[in-house]
């Protein structure tokens, strides 16, 4: 897509993939791309890379918003996301120069099964993301390892395979993150969003200027994406603390099921 005038039309589905991008990064940290990319590509025609720098840079920016939002709930934690985020950072850089060298119709179906993974397992199991509701022993507690420094470990290692999953899929690591925060750091579910949406800022970013260097972004379109995104993660991190978890989780994992199947469909049959 060129960066001349935009249709209306073409308008509106930006926004509504920035809003839904920021709402989801609000709600339960979740990368822009499981709502972003679907809509940019299936009704803004963008390319699947074009798309992906869109959402990266979309969820810079409803991070940042999301975090500022939780930090006033006293939900986050610093010093462990700039841990996470320094590691992740080097990973989205080697991950967005790796994506270049995947076709666009692969990467495509690549971003479509890892959206469609996640949104099955959050609409089956929603309480993935909530150890504390299942009783069961966390990681830490069955290893013979201190504390603080299984989280260093945990943070480095895991910090660079969200890293890389951002710059080659798109994601900002939203979900992934979280389960690194929840299971092997034994962060509280809250907290775990709070500080999750920081990382994600991190490795959006790292992400975004990967693809800037190596590729092409439509800046305009991503302004407006970002314009809706802030809008989203204000209103959705607004109400996040009056809603369960596991509600959440599972209402999220639907409509990520439901983009994935959308996109695979039109990519193979429509």
């Amino acid at each position: 897509m060129g960066e001349g005038f935009l249709p209306i039309s073409t308008i509106v589905a930006v926004l509504i993939a920035g809003f839904g991008a920021g709402a989801v990064t609000g709600l339960i940290g979740a990368s822009a791309v499981t709502f972003a990319v679907p809509v940019l590509v299936l009704f803004a025609s963008l390319s699947v890379y074009q798309a992906i720098g869109v959402s990266l840079l979309t969820d810079v920016m409803a991070s940042l918003v999301a975090a500022w939002v939780y930090h006033k709930h006293g939900r986050l934690r610093v010093r462990p996301a700039l841990i996470i985020a320094a590691a992740a950072a080097i990973g989205a850089l080697l991950g967005s120069w790796l994506s270049t060298r995947v076709p666009d119709a692969h990467l495509g179906v690549i971003t479509a099964i890892v959206i469609l993974t996640t949104g099955i397992r959050l609409a089956v199991r929603p309480q993935s993301l909530l150890p504390h509701e299942s009783g069961k022993p966390r990681l830490l507690s069955r290893l013979p390892i201190p504390t603080n420094i299984m989280h260093l470990i945990a943070g480095i290692g895991g910090g660079l395979g969200v890293g890389l999953i951002c710059g080659i899929y798109g994601a900002g690591g939203g979900i992934s993150i979280l389960f690194l925060l929840v299971y092997a750091m034994e962060f509280l579910p809250h907290e775990a969003i709070g500080t999750s949406v920081l990382v994600m800022a991190f490795t959006a970013a790292a992400g975004a200027a990967g693809h800037a260097l190596h590729g092409s972004l439509p800046w305009t379109v991503a302004a407006i994406a970002v314009a809706g995104g802030i809008v989203g993660a204000l209103a959705a991190s607004a109400i996040a603390n009056r809603i369960h978890e596991r509600l959440l989780a599972r209402v999220a994992g639907v409509t990520f099921t439901v983009l994935a199947a959308v996109m695979l469909l039109s990519r193979y049959i429509l």
